[in-house]
């Protein structure tokens, strides 16, 4: 029952204050009841004990048992079709829009066995309310909308057979996605349960994104053999060890730690797993910029080749309150030992202490003290690029578009899981609530330390790059997402806004790969891997 329809020792439901606190209540209790009991068997007066309300009241909202009924699956049916119109798609390539879609399908089913039931009830009654009533037509009208999409995209590049209709691909995944909760009882009964744990699940889940795609595919053997990673949202089984380890590292640090202890243990952890420093990278120099905001400390990570080198201003990530130069040092002694250049890597400050905009003014004195002594630096005032990860890939984002149209002339920007705004509505969010490394229930004490007036996260683009006006005239960018992130959709959605404004993208979708993925180079070849592409497409921009 939900809040707005608790009452207790002082009686009825106060329904005139809040009539639709009262609708939803009965409605929840209804389709439990329903998909419980099936029509014939339910009861009103059993609903209406469930809410605390009346039969009166029920009549009132709904007509009678048949209209609450009809109700119940309009909800059930709009819950779906909700979920599916959120789903982000029109910018992945079809396969990838296809397995995704297929992916949403079999997991809503699978945690919504109430719509599974209440279809079921459905069918054994031929459809007759439906049928009746003509829900059917006023819920569904988007459903095959998004396969035609997606079909008539994958048809048009010549990836999809022609002869496949979205109606025919609707059935085969509503099939597939309604049998494994339809039929999970008797199923167990006769076979076991293994098949409905986590491993089973997962296996499913991957086997029925292989059938389909194998179906509609022209050449299905251009689609290689889809493991459970890939299309189950699995993590890469080789960030595991650095997983375990990385967990129990943190297991020091006392509960309600402060931002300060969080920063002194990750100093701790990031130095005790750090990797070997590339031979030929001097890592020793740093140096003090005046800002705005206070001084700033920068380290810089140079290749020992000499010349006027290419340079990259990389800020680290953290979620705005703790990290440092010294916590990505493999990050940035491995992009200038590959790509013989200079890395300036920035210390700037940190929140809560210093919100915003104390650290994004620190960036640009930066970026504007390297300009200004490129000849000192060794470095080459027309070759700089912007590059970051995670709240770092924010900064990275905002400074790139603060530097547009002045002197500085930036080559590039590299950004590895950016936050690029703080819409918490986009599938990625739910998919990865709880993901390793970053979990969603902590982003807004988070996100308040940064940007202490959090009205700002919705409207200025100097915290949310995605909100700018234009992102027109920006350098090209690499922006890494990672599959099992709730930024990952951030970072998508940003892609696609630079992509309209004619400015060249290249996507990293990382694969099986999570939030903060780089720091795990010593177990995991993606993740050094991924890296190495970015160090590759830096390198191409000069």
């Amino acid at each position: 029952m939900g809040e707005n329809a608790t009452v207790g020792l002082q009686g009825r439901q106060t329904w005139k204050q809040d009539p639709e606190g009262v609708r939803r209540a009965i409605l929840a209790a209804a389709t439990a009841e329903f998909a419980r009991k099936g029509y014939a068997s339910t009861r009103v007066e059993d609903i209406a004990a469930q809410t605390d309300t009346s039969k009166r009241m029920i009549y009132y909202y709904f007509g009678d048992k048949e209209g609450l009924y009809l109700q119940v699956l309009e909800a059930a049916y709009a819950e779906v079709r909700a979920g599916e119109a959120a789903l982000r798609l029109d910018h992945l390539p079809p396969v990838l829009a296809l397995r995704r879609l297929i992916e949403f399908t079999f997991d809503h089913h699978r945690s919504h066995p109430n719509f599974i039931r209440l279809v079921m009830i459905e069918n054994v009654h031929n459809a007759v309310h439906l049928r009746a009533s003509g829900l059917m037509e006023r819920v569904n009208a988007g459903a095959i909308e998004k396969l035609a999409d997606i079909c008539a995209r994958g048809q048009a590049e010549g990836t999809f057979r022609a002869d496949i209709t979205p109606l025919e691909l609707h059935w085969q995944i509503s099939a597939l996605s309604f049998f494994n909760v339809s039929n999970r009882p008797s199923f167990s009964e006769s076979f076991g349960d293994s098949l409905f744990r986590e491993e089973g699940q997962a296996r499913l889940r991957a086997q029925a994104v292989q059938s389909i795609l194998r179906l509609v595919l022209r050449d299905p053997a251009s689609y290689p053999p889809t493991t459970t990673m890939e299309t189950s949202g699995m993590i890469d089984p080789e960030l595991d060890p650095f997983l375990a380890i990385w967990n129990d590292k943190w297991k020091a640090l006392p509960p309600g730690a402060s931002p300060a202890e969080r920063r002194r243990r990750f100093e701790v952890i990031a130095s005790e797993m750090r990797l070997p420093t590339p031979d030929d990278v001097d890592c020793a120099t740093e140096r003090w910029v005046e800002s705005s905001a206070g001084p700033v400390r920068v380290r810089i990570f140079r290749h020992r080749s000499g010349r006027a080198q290419p340079c990259l201003i990389y800020m680290h990530g953290g979620a705005w309150m703790q990290g440092s130069p010294e916590t990505h040092w493999d990050i940035t002694a491995r992009i200038a030992s590959w790509n013989r250049q200079t890395v300036v890597s920035v210390d700037y400050a940190l929140a809560p202490e210093h919100p915003f905009p104390a650290a994004i003014d620190q960036c640009n004195a930066v970026a504007r003290w390297v300009h200004a002594n490129a000849a000192d630096l060794g470095i080459d005032p027309t070759r700089i690029a912007v590059g970051g990860d995670s709240a770092g890939g924010n900064l990275a984002a905002v400074l790139a578009l603060d530097l547009r149209d002045s002197e500085i002339a930036l080559t590039a920007q590299l950004l590895i899981y950016p936050a690029c705004d703080f819409d918490r509505n986009r599938p990625s969010y739910v998919e990865n609530a709880e993901a390793p490394l970053l979990q969603v229930r902590g982003m807004d004490a988070v996100n308040a330390m940064y940007a202490p007036d959090t009205a700002q996260l919705a409207v200025n683009p100097r915290i949310a790059p995605l909100l700018a006006a234009s992102h027109a005239g920006l350098p090209p960018a690499f922006i890494a997402v990672a599959q099992n992130d709730p930024l990952r959709d951030s970072g998508l959605t940003y892609a696609e806004a630079l992509a309209r404004a004619g400015v060249p993208v290249e996507v990293d979708h990382g694969e099986g790969l999570i939030h903060g993925y780089l720091r795990a180079m010593e177990f995991c070849s993606a993740s050094r891997a991924a890296l190495r592409r970015m160090a590759d497409w830096l390198a191409a921009r000069g």
